[in-house]
């Protein structure tokens, strides 16, 4: 065998290791033959140990480690042999691309030393190009006249002039800008500080914390419309202030309550822009804070209005209607800035004026009543979470309304009743009405418990309204106290009968206190009581003791003789806006049959002065 081709392989004797025999060095190997400790057990081991003593031999390491590795995946697998591969490629490059550096720098070498040259030198170089072939040497460059350094010096002192004066405007233009920058930068800082000091919450973006930003939202609003309550403050060209509202697909807008009659607007609420700021900056945050407050009432109104169709309130597209009195309605509409300042309808109402301004003060009522609630102990957590309440603002509204049009009617009621006893010559007293929601006396509450006036003037809007009217009649001092009172709900009435008539009195058996739902039962009862008094008064007169009430309830008196023989009959009827006297009776006494009235037109014999007294007596005359 040649001595080149004998390869030996001189290893140290080997040596025990101390830590072959350690427990980690053991719990290491049990893992490499056996895979875990769990799939060793006693009998696995009982059965190998019969296995090698019937002469069976013992499992190979080297079957375990194929079997070991037909385990790992075929993606693995060639996920590795691709990975060796693609370093196999690579280090193969390497060395050829070094080989090709050392038999570049070798033919040149070989110039001069060709021996050592030689030993460096690939076979295949060594066949292909003969040995000094390729050489190197160290030139020096021609050397400049002084007349080509002069030109070369003037030019470089050309170039840096040149870039001195470049840098110089660059300076210049640097510092205008800079300047003007700051001019800006003022200017814009300036305005921000103008609107902090109006009282704006000044704040950072929560997605651009590099940004301002004015808060002219509402904290205790619907979530909806508050997280829409900020805008940004972004500078403008000039400096100035640039109030980003974000994306919008309406302009500002306004609420515009109207009160319509036969679907003819007759009167509006007053509209326009109510941004009165100093600045431009300043409207528009109050237009901004306006428009987003009157977006939330129409939206509070609307879920009110789907509750409350049973009170007669409907929702038609956008609009809002609330019935008023009977042939009238309050609508609510959103309408934009342009269009309600270009508005040439009616002119404001001081009914539509109060309800608009009522609508936004109970909203405002509601945020704080939010933030009350806020402040207080939470309520325990569970799985559901609680509905958004609706706000009270079109009930208390409504109520207000369907309050003023029962007075009214009731009071009107009474003021007819009582010109109609005047023209029949009688004396019958109405007083001015009282009201628990007075203004001078609510001031006066405010005043002397301290609170603020809109506090106060919120509670008596949202409590139960009640006024009272007493009307004096003529006979016995009767007194009658009609109390009206309106909730949530409806409208109920409730009259107190107060007399010192006699007990043999038709007026003594009525009952002192009665109820009623509607106006026109009430106004039935109290023409009842009318028709009893004017009975119990011409029964008392000392004139007309020959009258007796037969049937007072329904306005009847006899007359009779001294015989005790009836003579005539009189029917009292009293209406809405007539008294009327029937009489009849023998030919020489009651003159026959005839009737009289008093009320607002002319009664049918043209008789204008004559009271309801003299109309008596000329009977018995006749």
């Amino acid at each position: 065998m040649d001595s080149d081709q004998l390869q030996l392989s001189l290893r140290a004797w080997p040596r025990q290791n101390s830590d072959s025999e350690s427990l980690p060095f053991l719990i290491s190997r049990i893992n490499a033959q056996r895979g875990s400790f769990r799939n060793v057990t006693e009998q696995s081991l009982e059965e190998e140990i019969r296995a090698q003593e019937a002469g069976e031999a013992a499992p190979d390491r080297d079957n375990d480690e194929a079997v070991s590795k037909s385990e790992i995946p075929k993606s693995r697998r060639e996920e590795l042999i691709a990975g060796r591969e693609e370093i196999m490629k690579q280090l193969n490059q390497a060395q050829t691309e070094c080989a090709y550096a050392l038999d570049f720098v070798s033919l040149i070498l070989s110039k001069h030393t060709p021996r050592q040259a030689e030993i460096a030198m690939s076979l295949v170089l060594k066949q292909s190009v003969p040995m000094g072939s390729l050489g190197a040497e160290m030139t020096q460059l021609p050397q400049k006249s002084p007349l080509q350094r002069q030109d070369d010096q003037l030019v470089s002192t050309g170039w840096k002039l040149q870039s001195l004066n470049a840098t110089a405007d660059s300076l210049l233009r640097s510092a205008t800008r800079l300047e003007r920058e700051m001019e800006e930068e003022a200017k814009y800082w300036e305005q921000v500080l103008a609107i902090k000091e109006k009282g704006w919450s000044i704040c950072r973006l929560p997605r651009e914390r590099h940004t301002l930003g004015v808060r002219y939202g509402f904290a205790e609003a619907a979530p909806s419309f508050r997280d829409r309550g900020l805008a940004a403050l972004r500078r403008g060209e000039n400096g100035e202030v640039d109030l980003d509202l974000g994306i919008r697909t309406t302009g500002p807008q306004v609420l515009r309550v109207r009160i319509q009659k036969g679907g003819q607007t007759v009167a509006s609420s007053i509209m326009g822009d109510r941004g009165t700021g100093e600045d431009e900056n300043q409207q528009s945050i109050l237009r901004a804070r306006n428009s987003i407050f009157d977006e939330e009432l129409h939206h509070e109104l609307y879920r009110e209005a789907r509750i409350m169709a049973n009170r007669g309130v409907r929702c038609v597209g956008d609009t809002i209607r609330l019935p008023f009195e009977s042939d009238e309605e309050v609508v609510f509409d959103l309408v934009s800035i342009d269009e309600s300042q270009s508005d040439d309808g009616p002119k404001s109402d001081s009914i539509a004026h109060a309800v608009s301004l009522t609508s936004r003060l109970l909203l405002s009522n509601s945020h704080r009543q939010n933030l009350q609630r806020r402040s207080q102990v939470p309520a325990p957590l569970t799985e559901r979470r609680p509905p958004r309440q609706i706000y009270a603002i079109l009930r208390p509204i409504l109520a207000q309304l369907q309050h003023r049009e029962a007075l009214g009617s009731v009071q009107n009621a009474l003021r007819t009743l009582q010109s109609v006893h005047k023209q029949a010559g009688l004396v019958m007293t109405l007083k001015n009405p009282t009201s628990s929601f007075d203004l001078s006396r609510i001031v006066n509450t405010a005043k002397e418990t301290h609170s603020p006036l809109p506090n106060t003037l919120i509670n008596s809007l949202t409590l139960p309204l009640t006024s009272s009217i007493v009307t004096v009649l003529p006979t016995y001092a009767t007194t009658l106290t009609t109390q009206i009172r309106t909730h949530f709900l409806g409208t109920d009435y409730r009259l107190a009968v107060s007399t010192s008539a006699p007990p043999d009195s038709a007026l003594s058996t009525v009952p002192r206190e009665s109820h009623f739902t509607s106006s026109s039962d009430l106004e039935d009862y109290i023409l009842h009581l009318v028709t009893l008094d004017i009975v119990s008064l011409v029964v008392s007169h000392p004139s007309m003791s020959s009258w007796s009430a037969t049937s007072p309830h329904i306005g009847l008196l006899t007359r009779s003789n001294a015989n005790d023989e009836k003579t005539g009959a009189l029917v009292i009827r009293v209406s809405q806006d007539e008294i009327e006297l029937r009489w009849s009776g023998k030919a020489g006494e009651l003159g026959g049959q005839g009737f009289h009235s008093w009320g607002s037109e002319k009664n049918s014999e043209g008789e204008k002065t004559a009271g309801l007294f003299e109309v008596i007596e000329s009977l018995g005359s006749r």
